[in-house]
C-alpha cells in the first residue's frame, strides 16, 4: 500500500530527525542502563527460552510447528532479550525520548531504529548481529532471522508449509541467539544466568561446589 502525502512527508521528518539525534542517543547511552534492564528483569528470557524446548520436541512430531515455535523464540529472544533493553535505556535519555516513543509506537520504526540499536548492542553488549555467523554458515545471523521470518508470514497468511531444512535452520538460529549470543551479553554485563534463562547478579555463585565456597561463606 502507497503512503499518502502526509504519511510521505512525516517519514521524511522522522528520518531526519533521527539522522540528527542518533549520534546523541549512543553517547548517552551507558552499559549501567543495560545492565540495571538484566537486574531488574531477571527473568525476561524464559519465555523464549520456553518456546525453543517445544520447538525441540515438535522437530519429531510436526516439523511446520517446530518452525513456528523456533521463529517465536527467535522473535521473543530478540526483542526481549537484546533490543528492550536497549530501549529501556534510551528512554532514560531525556533528549531523544520522543524518538523513543516513535521507536515503540511506529510501524516502520524497527527498520529506521535498527542501526541505532545495534550499533548501541555492539558497544555496550559485545555482540555484532550483522557480522556474526553460526558455525558453518555463510550469512551473518540478521540476515538468517528475516529469511525466517518472511517464511513465517507465508506459513500464516497462507499457510505453507516448512521443510526439514527450514525447520533446522530456524531451530538452529533460535539456539543461537538463547544459547549463545543472550549469555555473552549478560556476561558482558558482569551478570550470569542459570537454568539456561535466569539472570543472576550475585558474583559468589561461581563458586559454589568449589574449593573457595565455604571461605566465602565465613568471610
Amino acid at each position: 500500500m502507497s503512503m499518502t502525502p502526509d504519511e510521505a512527508e512525516y517519514e521524511e521528518f522522522m528520518d531526519r530527525l533521527y539522522e540528527e539525534h542518533k549520534e546523541q542517543a549512543i553517547n548517552e547511552f551507558t552499559a549501567e542502563l543495560l545492565q540495571s534492564y538484566y537486574r531488574e528483569n531477571c527473568l525476561l528470557a524464559k519465555p523464549a527460552f520456553d518456546a525453543l524446548i517445544e520447538a525441540q520436541k515438535l522437530m519429531k512430531a510436526s516439523i511446520t510447528g517446530a518452525f513456528i515455535f523456533s521463529a517465536i523464540s527467535t522473535e521473543v529472544a530478540l526483542k526481549e532479550t537484546l533490543l528492550k533493553p536497549i530501549v529501556h535505556g534510551l528512554v532514560h535519555a531525556e533528549s531523544i525520548a520522543s524518538l523513543v516513543t516513535d521507536l515503540v509506537m511506529g510501524h516502520h520504526s524497527m527498520d529506521r531504529y535498527k542501526d541505532l540499536l545495534l550499533q548501541i548492542l555492539r558497544e555496550h553488549g559485545g555482540v555484532d548481529l550483522l557480522s556474526y555467523k553460526r558455525l558453518g554458515s555463510e550469512r551473518n545471523i540478521w540476515d538468517e532471522i528475516k529469511s525466517i521470518q518472511i517464511k513465517r508470514n507465508s506459513i500464516v497468511h497462507t499457510a505453507q508449509v516448512a521443510s526439514e531444512k527450514e525447520a533446522s535452520l530456524a531451530l538452529n538460529v533460535a539456539s543461537t541467539i538463547i544459547e549463545t549470543v543472550f549469555p555473552s551479553v549478560v556476561r558482558k554485563m558482569g551478570l550470569h544466568l542459570h537454568d539456561g534463562f535466569r539472570i543472576c547478579a550475585d558474583w559468589k555463585c561461581q563458586y559454589v561446589g568449589t574449593s573457595l565456597e565455604k571461605i566465602i561463606k565465613t568471610t
